[in-house]
C-alpha cells in the first residue's frame, strides 16, 4: 500500500543471528526481519514499552521448589512469538530486502507485532497473559510472569514466562503434559521437554541427591574468550582482602568500551547464578563514567576468579526454611562517604534473592548505617515473602540476622529524638513490618552473617564460609553431592 499522508515509514533490515547452549556450543541459525523501533515516534507509534521478564529471585525459588518438592520441570520455546499479537497502533514498514512489490514507494501495514517495534515485547505479554488465564491460571500478585494453575486432576501447576520462553513446573508428567498441550494448541513451538537450559542458565538435577543446580558456565566461557584470559592463573578472590576503589584523576583508560562490557558481563553473572560476585561487580560499576586503570585491573582481577570458578552455581536441596540476613558497611566509598547494603535471602539450600547497593545517603552512625540496610532488606523481605505464599508456603514472619545491637534496638524502638532524629522517615518502615510480625530481626555474630560478603572484600577463608553458606559449588555431573 501507499503510505498515508501524515503518516511516517518504520525502518527495517534482517538481521542474522546463532543460538546456543549453555554450553556457549551453537545449536541453530537464525533469520529474522525487525523493525527498526528507534525511528518509532512516541505517543503515535506507540504508547507503553515492556516485555515479559520475571525476576531472577522467582526464577531461583521456583527452581529451589522443584527440587525440594521433586517436581516435574519441562521448557517450552514459543516460535515467532511477537508475531501472534495483534498490532495496537497503525505502523507502516519498509518492505524487506529482497521482497519488493508494488510500486517504489510502496509500504506494508503491519497487522502483527514485528520484532524490533516498541510495543512488540508487551502486546505479546497481554496475548499470552489472556491465554493463560483464559485456560484458568492465575497471575502472581508478587510476579506478574509467574501462572499458577490450579489443575482439578494434577493438583497446582507453576507456569514461568519469559518473553518467548516458558517453564512449566507440576507434581506428575501429565501435570506438566495438561499444560504444555494448553499453550501449544495456542502458539507454535519447541517442547525442549526437562531440557537442561533455562534463559541461558545451566540446569542439572540430581533426582537421586534431591538437588537441582543452576549456572552459566555458557556465559562465563565466552567472557574469557573475548577478554582473552581463558588460559589466566585463576585468582582466589574476586577482590584482594579489603580492596577499596577510588579516582586518582590519573592513568584514564583512553577506550572505555571494553570496561563498560565487561562490568556488564560481570553485573550479568551476579545477578543470575553468582552472588560472590556481586560486591565486586557493584563496585566496578560505579567507575562506568571515565574508568581508570586501576579499575581494570580490578575487573580483570574478576574475570581471573571467574576463570577457576566456571561451573560454579547455586545448588539447591533439601527443605530449608526462608531467612534473611543484611549486613552494611560503615562509609566504606572513599570517595561519597556512603556505607553500602548487603542482603542475603536462602531458602532450600541456597540463595533465591540478594543485593548489593551503596546507600543514596551519607550516614552519621553505624547504627544508622545498619537501620537504612535494615529498611532496604526489609522492602525485599515483604515481596519475597508475598512470592512465598504464591508459591504455596506458610506466610510466616522472615527472620533476618543482624550483627548491630544499636540497630535492633532502634527497630524495636520508637525513639524520634536523638540518634534517631537525622533518619529519613522512609527508612521507618523495618520498625513498622517488624511490629506487624512481618520480619524478626535477630542479632548474630558480624562473622555469621550471611550478607558480610556484599557489602566487602573478605579474606579467602571468611569468602569461602559465605560462598559454602550461600550454596554455591561446583555444579554438574561431576560436582560432589
Amino acid at each position: 500500500m501507499a503510505l498515508p499522508a501524515g503518516a511516517t515509514t518504520t525502518g527495517g533490515r534482517w538481521v542474522f543471528d546463532f543460538k546456543r547452549d549453555s554450553n556457549g556450543t551453537v545449536t541453530r541459525y537464525k533469520a529474522r526481519y525487525v523493525a527498526q523501533g528507534y525511528t518509532q515516534r512516541a505517543g503515535v507509534d506507540y504508547m507503553d514499552v515492556w516485555a515479559p521478564c520475571p525476576a531472577r529471585a522467582t526464577v531461583c525459588a521456583v527452581m529451589a521448589m522443584v527440587a525440594a518438592d521433586d517436581l516435574e520441570l519441562h521448557v517450552i520455546d514459543i516460535k515467532m512469538a511477537y508475531l501472534t499479537a495483534p498490532m495496537d497502533m497503525d505502523v507502516y514498514v519498509q518492505q524487506p530486502e529482497g521482497y519488493d512489490v508494488g510500486a517504489p514507494g510502496t509500504v506494508a501495514r503491519l497487522l502483527h507485532a514485528l520484532y524490533g517495534c516498541k510495543q512488540a515485547g508487551r502486546l505479546w505479554g497481554n496475548h499470552c497473559h489472556k491465554t493463560l488465564t483464559d485456560f484458568g491460571a492465575e497471575r502472581s500478585t508478587a510476579d506478574p510472569k509467574m501462572y499458577l494453575w490450579r489443575h482439578a486432576v494434577h493438583g497446582p501447576i507453576f507456569i514461568l514466562v519469559h518473553v518467548d520462553d516458558m517453564a512449566v513446573a507440576a507434581k506428575t508428567l501429565s501435570g506438566v503434559s495438561a499444560a504444555k498441550d494448553v499453550v501449544l494448541s495456542t502458539y507454535k513451538g519447541r517442547d525442549l521437554g526437562a531440557s537442561d537450559t533455562f534463559l541461558g542458565m545451566s540446569v542439572f538435577r540430581g533426582r537421586a541427591a534431591g538437588t537441582l543446580s543452576l549456572s552459566c558456565p555458557g556465559v562465563t566461557v565466552p567472557i574469557l574468550l573475548q577478554f582473552g584470559m581463558s588460559h589466566s592463573r585463576p585468582n582466589k578472590l574476586p577482590l584482594p582482602a579489603k580492596a577499596s576503589l577510588g579516582r586518582t584523576g590519573e592513568q584514564h583508560l583512553v577506550d572505555t568500551t571494553p570496561y563498560a562490557e565487561l562490568v556488564g558481563s560481570i553485573l550479568y553473572l551476579s545477578t543470575t547464578t553468582r552472588p560472590d560476585v556481586a560486591y565486586a561487580s557493584g563496585l566496578l560499576e560505579r567507575y562506568m563514567s571515565n574508568p581508570e586503570e586501576q579499575h581494570w585491573t580490578a575487573a580483570k582481577g574478576v574475570i581471573r576468579y571467574l576463570s577457576g570458578t566456571v561451573n560454579y552455581g547455586l545448588c539447591y536441596g533439601g527443605s530449608e526454611a526462608l531467612a534473611g540476613a543484611v549486613d552494611a558497611n560503615f562509609g566504606g566509598c572513599p570517595e561519597t562517604r556512603r556505607s553500602t547494603t548487603g542482603w542475603v535471602f536462602t531458602w532450600n539450600g541456597a540463595a533465591i534473592s540478594w543485593g548489593s547497593k551503596r546507600q543514596p545517603t551519607m550516614s552519621t552512625s553505624p547504627a544508622e548505617t545498619e537501620y537504612v540496610a535494615a529498611a532496604a532488606a526489609t522492602r525485599e523481605a515483604l515481596w519475597v515473602r508475598k512470592l512465598m505464599v504464591d508459591l504455596g508456603q506458610p506466610a510466616a514472619p522472615i527472620e533476618m540476622a543482624e550483627d548491630n545491637p544499636a540497630c535492633i534496638s532502634l527497630i524495636a524502638t520508637p525513639e524520634t529524638t536523638g540518634r534517631a532524629k537525622t533518619i529519613y522517615i522512609a527508612h521507618h518502615m523495618a520498625r513498622e513490618r517488624v511490629a506487624m510480625g512481618e520480619v524478626k530481626f535477630t542479632y548474630t555474630p558480624g562473622a555469621e552473617v550471611l550478607a558480610d560478603g556484599m557489602t566487602k572484600a573478605l579474606p579467602t577463608p571468611a569468602f569461602d564460609t559465605i560462598r559454602s553458606r550461600m550454596g554455591m559449588g561446583a555444579t554438574g555431573s561431576g560436582a560432589a553431592g
